[in-house]
């Protein structure tokens, strides 16, 4: 009997192995079909996740509306027509801004190339010769400024049509927001586990959009202010570019930046330039570095090293969109991870770092003599 089982228990050995490796091969094999999935679908899937998100944001304004005695019709209208105030008013901004500046975009063109010819003679003067003419250097084109002003005007087209599909998904949301609890749990049944787990999404996702919200409002106006100080044009839509990429982690501000400081330098000149980079460097440092993290306390339980590779994967997936959401699908994905015993070590590896347990002191045989 003895040598039949030693026999055995190598065969069972690489049979458990083998279905091991199988499952992580399925597994692998599953997560890509679903990413492809997205991607195909983020035309539509893309309008969706920005209304759940939307929602998330509204549905406290609406319960504290029914709090307050207001009937459930009356709040649901308050809340819908302020949200459809804030989008009219931050789109015709941008709409507004980014035709007056597409209408000038042509005339910088000359602009430009002096101020690159000033510069390439300084560093030449400095011994740094680049070897290339100002109209090398000079990204001005008149007719890359009219591709830019047609591709704007197309895109502006698209938005109008997801704000509405966005904005009529926000209101069916709100209209069944009350009963939503109520159907997973006739689904479901009563799961304490499951209620803690969606309570855990919400509490995180709701609170990282409210501060990343009122961050990035007070960043736009902060900005607004700067750059109405110094004089620099499109203030209001530079501003409104540094609210929205400011929802983008680590680089959403240095891309706000650029263009403006670009303006600045062709307009109104290198101690200008300076100035608004010193402008953008100094709120961002003040806001996202020490204001932002103190307000959101713990943060969103991710590792920085997670929150720059979500940028790229969810930009991928779903464009653009997707590194505004990067943040908030991460923490969806962490939190469901990690509810699973078989993917909580996933859920480790996304999270922070895990603080190194200090080791007991030995006792010193001679302090105990």
């Amino acid at each position: 009997m003895t040598p039949e089982r030693s026999s055995a228990h190598p065969t069972v050995l690489s049979a458990v192995h083998s279905a091991k490796t199988l499952n992580t091969l399925l597994a692998a094999a599953c997560v890509v079909v679903i990413v492809a999935g997205m991607k195909a679908a983020s035309g539509i899937l893309v309008p969706f996740l920005l209304a759940g998100f939307i929602a998330l944001l509204c549905a406290p304004a609406l319960f504290w509306l029914r709090r307050m005695g207001v009937p459930n019709a009356l709040a649901l209208l308050i809340v819908l027509v302020g949200l459809l105030g804030i989008g009219a008013f931050f789109g015709g901004l941008l709409s507004s801004s980014i035709n007056e500046f597409t209408r000038l975009l042509p005339s910088y063109q000359a602009r430009f190339s002096s101020t690159a010819a000033e510069i390439l003679d300084r560093l030449a003067r400095l011994g740094l010769d680049f070897g290339a003419s100002p109209e090398e250097a000079n990204p001005f084109d008149p007719k890359t400024a009219v591709g830019i002003a047609g591709n704007l005007v197309g895109s502006l087209g698209t938005f109008v049509n997801n704000a509405f599909l966005i904005f009529l998904v926000v209101f069916f949301i709100l209209v069944e927001a009350a009963s939503i609890p109520r159907k997973v749990e006739a689904a479901f049944g009563e799961s304490p586990d499951l209620e803690g787990q969606v309570g855990e999404v919400v509490t995180a996702v709701r609170r990282y959009l409210v501060i990343k919200t009122i961050a990035s409002l007070v960043t736009g106006v902060c900005i607004y202010l700067g750059l109405m100080a110094l004089d620099i044009k499109f203030a209001p839509l530079w501003a409104l570019i540094a609210f929205l990429l400011n929802f983008v982690p680590a680089v959403g501000s240095i891309l706000a930046a650029i263009p403006t400081i670009a303006l600045a330098l062709v307009d109104n000149g290198l101690e200008a330039a300076i100035a608004v980079a010193v402008l953008y460097l100094a709120i961002n440092i003040s806001i996202g570095t020490f204001i932002e993290p103190q307000v959101m306390g713990q943060g969103v339980g991710l590792s920085p090293l997670i929150v720059v590779s979500s940028l790229v994967f969810w930009g991928f997936v779903l464009g653009p969109v997707g590194m505004v959401l990067a943040v908030p699908l991460t923490v969806i994905t962490r939190i469901t991870l990690d509810s699973n015993p078989h993917t909580q070590w996933l859920a480790v590896l996304l999270g922070p770092a895990i603080p190194r347990k200090r080791r007991r002191p030995e006792p010193d045989p001679a302090a105990a003599v």
